[in-house]
């Protein structure tokens, strides 16, 4: 069974911005994070062991932001 989308929010430059992630893969190696911000517009990233899914997806929603794509 596939993961569903969690919501994540964060705030940009005095901005509160909306998305949605969820974890992709089954094998560790091959496990990524997946960000989709209000727009549709989907970011990914591998999700290292450092970090946790939560915390990766608030850095990729942040990188969209940035980029212009929320």
């Amino acid at each position: 069974m596939e993961p569903s989308w969690k919501e994540v929010t964060i705030e940009y430059n005095g901005k509160i911005i909306d998305g949605a992630y969820k974890t992709a893969g089954r094998r560790a190696a091959k496990k990524k994070i997946l960000v989709r911000s209000m727009r549709g517009v989907i970011k990914e990233a591998p999700l290292s062991g450092s970090l946790t899914p939560l915390y990766l997806a608030k850095m990729l929603l942040r990188e969209l932001a940035r980029e212009g794509w929320v």
